[in-house]
């Protein structure tokens, strides 16, 4: 998470044109202010005011400008998707699976026995504020656990259950810093628990993205 924080490729998404034209425009009413000033000083009221007013415009138009982009660049913010991780499900018998889970940040794969007519992976998701969005922060995620489910329920209630961790104990519980420490931490917009569910059938693949409303799965096959 501190590197998604202080990524040089995150600190700014806006195109440099963009930052170009605010900052002339910022530029331009420092100018005209700095000018009116001086002319004040010189007992020149009129044109200090004139001066003023123009500088004044200029800066409230390099302020518009900035939010309607800012507004137009949160769209593909939103839009945005990070890939966690592979799914591939071998069937050993009725209701029963291997499942091979590839990582995107780790070099080994989890595989486990799975019951039942469902996978089911479950996370907890850190979102941020739009304007900590525009800077390049993603939404931050910490995969929990990887479990089966049956599709009636009544087998759900009676038949083997089967559910793994998939977080390590050895990391730092942020969703804890948080909710302990909420009120310092300004940026933070929202966190909550997301899981995405699809079937298991025999030599069926999947893939999970994280985007910035939670977990989506889309299968390969």
């Amino acid at each position: 998470m501190l590197y998604e924080l202080f990524n040089p490729e995150n600190t700014f998404n806006l195109d440099y044109r963009i930052l170009l034209t605010v900052g002339v425009l910022v530029f331009l009413s420092l100018v005209f202010l700095i000018s009116a000033l001086k002319r004040f000083m010189r007992g020149k009221p009129l044109t200090a005011s004139i001066q003023g007013l123009s500088g004044l415009s200029l800066c409230l138009a390099s302020l518009l400008f900035l939010s309607i982009a800012a507004n137009l660049i949160s769209y593909d913010r939103l839009t945005y998707e990070q890939d966690i991780a592979q799914l591939k499900f071998t069937q050993l018998g009725e209701q029963q699976f291997q499942v091979e889970i590839a990582y995107q940040n780790e070099k080994n794969p989890d595989v486990f026995l799975i019951s039942g007519d469902e996978w089911q992976m479950d996370a907890r998701i850190i979102k941020w504020h739009g304007w900590a969005q525009l800077l390049g922060l993603n939404a931050q995620y910490r995969l929990e656990r990887f479990s089966g489910r049956y599709s009636d329920i009544e087998e759900e209630l009676k038949k083997q259950r089967s559910v793994y961790a998939l977080a390590s104990k050895d990391e730092i519980d942020y969703w804890k810093l948080i909710n302990d420490y909420k009120k310092w931490l300004p940026w933070v917009d929202a966190y909550y628990g997301s899981a995405t569910y699809l079937p298991m059938s025999d030599n069926a693949s999947y893939s999970v993205s994280l985007t910035q409303s939670g977990l989506i799965a889309r299968s390969l096959d």
